[in-house]
């Protein structure tokens, strides 16, 4: 009796224990999340209204063109962490969806171009990500790690959209 008592006490210790990781993990990964938007809120805070909007032809103000390229470097920064498993299924649809609606619009679209030359020239990152991004707006980085890419393999995990 004493051993099934021992028992029941394990799998309940377990079971508890699971879930607070998972708890603290979630929390974790909600907490860098909210770190990348509000980065990029205040890129796009140094942007003028035409810029925005994508209007062409307007002249840039001072400032706007580096906005533009450190968007590129938070958008890449983002697919990584997606990459590591820090960016949550729901939250790497809306950015990817964003990245690749923007990476299109003037004149995102002609620094981009750019950006890929210096990168190609190795001036600047190598863009991995954000490149296949631009190719495939439905671009999803896989988990790197071992762990990471069999906890997305779970069948009790909700797949909606077009998920991987």
């Amino acid at each position: 009796m004493q051993s099934l008592s021992l028992i029941i006490t394990l799998v309940v210790a377990v079971i508890t224990s699971t879930i607070a990781i998972w708890q603290a993990r979630t929390q974790r990964v909600r907490q860098v999340e909210d770190v990348y938007v509000a980065r990029y809120w205040s890129l796009l805070d140094r942007l003028s209204p035409q810029t925005l909007r994508g209007l062409d032809g307007h002249a840039l103000r001072e400032g706007e063109e580096l906005a533009i390229r450190l968007y590129f470097r938070l958008s890449e920064d983002q697919a990584d962490l997606r990459a590591q498993g820090w960016v949550s299924d729901d939250t790497w649809r809306d950015w990817s969806g964003a990245i690749s609606s923007q990476m299109n619009r003037p004149p995102f679209d002609r620094f981009w171009a750019e950006t890929c030359e210096d990168s190609t020239a190795g001036r600047d990152y190598a863009f991995t990500h954000l490149r296949r991004l631009a190719q495939n707006p439905e671009y999803d980085p896989t988990p790197t790690s071992f762990m990471r890419r069999s906890l997305r393999r779970i069948p009790w995990r909700s797949r909606r959209g077009n998920r991987s």
